[in-house]
This record gives C-alpha cells, sequence and structure tokens, in this order.
C-alpha cells in the first residue's frame, strides 16, 4: 500500500471512532415485528456520523440496522445498479445528492417522501430544515431526499505560506493562476495545489467552471451543448491548472486531497468544506492551526458566481424497500434529531437552522463563513435529469483522457456530446 493511501486510512480511521462516541440513543419507538435496514453511503467525516447515527436505532427492541461506508468513486455504480435491478432493494436507506435525487427519483426508483413529510413535520420539527435544502432533493414535485447536511466546495489555503509570500486567496481564474506560478516559484510545498480530479470527481470541476462562464450542460430541447465555448474554456483551465499538481492528480479523490492539505505536501485546493475539521486533528494533521478558508474562486470578475456549488447530503429511501417506509423514515428522523445535528456539527454543516445558525458553533468552525459566502453566490448544481449519470460518465472518461494524454479537450468534449446524444436517442430521451 502507497504511502499517501496508508495515511488517508489512518485519518479516516481516527474520524470514524471519534464519530462513533458521538451519535446519542435512539429514541425510536420498538416497532411491534423485528425489521432489519440496510444502510449505504458514500464516506466522509459527517456521513461517518449519521452512519453512526442511524445504527444506533439497532439497539432499539425489534430493530437491526446494517451500515455500509464506501468510497464515491464505487457509490454511484453500486447503488445506481442495485436500484435499477428490479425486485426488492438490498437497500432501505441510500445517501443522496442533488443530481442522484434527480437521476435515481427521474426513473421512478426513489420513494417520494411528501407524505411522510408531511405526517411527521410538526413531530420532528421539520420546518428547522430551511425549504432551499428541501429543495436540492425534490424534481418535479416530489422530495425524495431528507437533508442532513450543507455542504460547499471552499478554498483550503496555507495562511503562513500566503503570508510570507504576500499572497491573497485567489477570486478568479486569472488569480488562481498567479497564485500557482507564484507557489511553484517559491517551493515552500511539493506542489503549489490538487483537486480532486479522479473518475467523475474531474467532471465536478468542470460542472463548476462551466456554470461559473455561464454555460449549460443541455438546451432547451434537452440536447447537449456541454462542448460550447464555455465548456471548453472551463475544460482548458482545468488542462492549465494540473501542470501545477501532483502527477497522479487526475486518479485523486477528495480523501486524496485532504491528506495531500494535512500532509503538508499542497498549499491550497478547492475541496467540500467538509474537509475543513480534518485540518486541526493533530492525530492525523501536521498543519493543525496553519489552514485557513476562503469562498471559491469565480471564472471571471464579472461572473456571477463562484466556482462551487452549494447543495446538501441526504437520506432517501428506495422505492422498492423491503421495510415498511414509515419505520424506515421514523429512524432517519432520529438520526437527524437536533440534538444529533448539534453533535454533527463537530464535522461540518448541519440542515437545522437552529444548529447551523448558532453563533458560538459559527465563531468556533473558522471554515463556515466561507461556506456560508458561497451559498450566496454558488453556481448551479447538476441538472436533475434522469440522463445526467450517462453524461457524466461520457465526460469523464473523455475530458481525463485528453488532459492527461495532451490531446485537445475541444475534440474530447464534442465527441462526449456526440455519444451523449446518440444514448439519449438509444433511451427516449431525446427524438
Amino acid at each position: 500500500m502507497n504511502g499517501i493511501r496508508m495515511l488517508r486510512l489512518t485519518a479516516l480511521c481516527g474520524l470514524a471512532a471519534a464519530t462513533q462516541a458521538s451519535a446519542q440513543s435512539c429514541l425510536l419507538k420498538p416497532p411491534t415485528a423485528p425489521v432489519t435496514l440496510t444502510v449505504i453511503s458514500y464516506r466522509f467525516p459527517i456521513m461517518e456520523f449519521y452512519s453512526d447515527a442511524l445504527k444506533s436505532c439497532g439497539s432499539v427492541q425489534n430493530v437491526n440496522v446494517n451500515t455500509s461506508l464506501v468510497p464515491f468513486e464505487g457509490y454511484v455504480t453500486q447503488v445506481g445498479t442495485a436500484l435499477a435491478g428490479g425486485g426488492k432493494s438490498p437497500y432501505d436507506i441510500v445517501h443522496l445528492s442533488g443530481r442522484l435525487a434527480g437521476d435515481w427519483g427521474g426513473k421512478g426508483q426513489l420513494l417520494p417522501l411528501n407524505d411522510l413529510i408531511k405526517k411527521y413535520r410538526d413531530r420532528y420539527d421539520l420546518g428547522d430544515i430551511p425549504q432551499a435544502l428541501w429543495d436540492v432533493g425534490t424534481v418535479g414535485g416530489n422530495t425524495y431526499g431528507v437533508p442532513v447536511g450543507f455542504n460547499t466546495q471552499i478554498i483550503f489555503y496555507r495562511k503562513d505560506i500566503f503570508d510570507s509570500l504576500g499572497l491573497k486567496p485567489p477570486k478568479t481564474f486569472a488569480e488562481y493562476q498567479s497564485v500557482l506560478d507564484a507557489l511553484a516559484k517559491a517551493k515552500k510545498t511539493k506542489y503549489p495545489s490538487a483537486l480532486a480530479l479522479g473518475g467523475n470527481n474531474l467532471v465536478t470541476e468542470f460542472n463548476n467552471n462551466l456554470a461559473s462562464l455561464g454555460g449549460k450542460w443541455f438546451d432547451d430541447a434537452n440536447r447537449p451543448i456541454f462542448n460550447s465555448p464555455q465548456g471548453v474554456k472551463a475544460a482548458e483551465a482545468l488542462r492549465d491548472w494540473v501542470k501545477y499538481m501532483p502527477p497522479s492528480v487526475l486518479n485523486y479523490s477528495n480523501d486524496d486531497v485532504m491528506v495531500a492539505l494535512q500532509q503538508g505536501d499542497i498549499a491550497i485546493s478547492k475541496v467540500w468544506q467538509t474537509r475543513a475539521v480534518s485540518m486541526d486533528d493533530k492525530t492525523v494533521s501536521r498543519v493543525a492551526g496553519k489552514i485557513m478558508y476562503a469562498p471559491a474562486f469565480r471564472a471571471t470578475e464579472d461572473s456571477r458566481t463562484v466556482a462551487a456549488t452549494a447543495s446538501g447530503d441526504m437520506y432517501g429511501i428506495p422505492a422498492n424497500t423491503r421495510t415498511d417506509a414509515d419505520t424506515v423514515f421514523r429512524v432517519l428522523m432520529e438520526a437527524v434529531s437536533r440534538g444529533n445535528e448539534g453533535r454533527a456539527a463537530s464535522f461540518g454543516m448541519v440542515s437545522r437552522s437552529s444548529v447551523s445558525g448558532n453563533a458560538v458553533l459559527i465563531n468556533k468552525n473558522r471554515s463556515w463563513g466561507a461556506a456560508s459566502q458561497n451559498a450566496r453566490t454558488a453556481s448551479a448544481d447538476f441538472p436533475k435529469v434522469a440522463y445526467i449519470n450517462l453524461t457524466i460518465n461520457a465526460v469523464a472518461s473523455r475530458l481525463n483522457a485528453a488532459i492527461a494524454q495532451g490531446t485537445p479537450v475541444k475534440d474530447a468534449l464534442d465527441a462526449a456530446a456526440e455519444q451523449v446524444t446518440k444514448d439519449m436517442k438509444a433511451q427516449g430521451f431525446i427524438k
């Protein structure tokens, strides 16, 4: 096992250990008959906490809860295949982002939660969760996800190095390029920067750039237009930035970026706010107290949005769950209680306003200010359509190859658009 993978596992295990001692006892009323719930999520600190909170309901009579945390890189394929397989789902609770809610919900693979939300709104004080977060998981009037947190990509930077070089956090693509040049010349870290560009993470960054440049994925007739001039500029920016990053950055996950920051290998990144808690953990971080945060940069000074989305993580229930949906929903409510969210705030911004708006917590969590600023000028997330995953897969493979091989990114985007059009026609999304 190489060094960075070992460091990453050490960091994750340390966070998991801390999480397991944090969730409050489950107060679920025992069901009359035995039930077994299987929960699957992709792994990062705050979701480790919620996984443990869900698992705590396994202490309730007649309830057994099995949880699984897997890397994001394989999560979408694993769960997507299971939901599309027919028959009963092997999972009863699944982790959702906005695009996954749009894709799986649009295909009828997720259970609309509208009636359950209405039924339990007062009992579990669901009005404490802002409508904007509910909207992330709402498609065509159907709400498919229970929000558990707010997340956005912000700038993490080494304040000590920036101060010594007279640098400021970049506010535009051009300023980021200038910062990279200055850091490369100073050689105070192994590499100036790194981004999570492995697998479909590359397309997340492409989407950020595309949106900040004012581009779109599809036209009004649902035909792909991500190979527009804005799309080419978005991809070219990524190609230019990679030159300042580790040789294997096109395989980097968010975990790899987190470890690179912790070990002092890079001086700046744009990464998810939920990774901030790991920076000051002295058991795994060599730069505790040295990382500062800023809102994400935007394409140009005139861009309306920063190159980052403001979204939320959610839990959903498969349409073909094996367990009574009412019971599954009540277990979810235990996990996102105000008490649990107060504990989860140690790992990131949570969904309940009464917790995330707490002045004491805001002062304690240095990254929250930058995240809140992002929320006001965030770019649009991926379109919530049933064909977004096939689009992302087509762009990811071709754009990754083009950047790695030094071939024109426009050719890669044109080829991806041609493939997506073909696939959408084959599946009946367009004529």
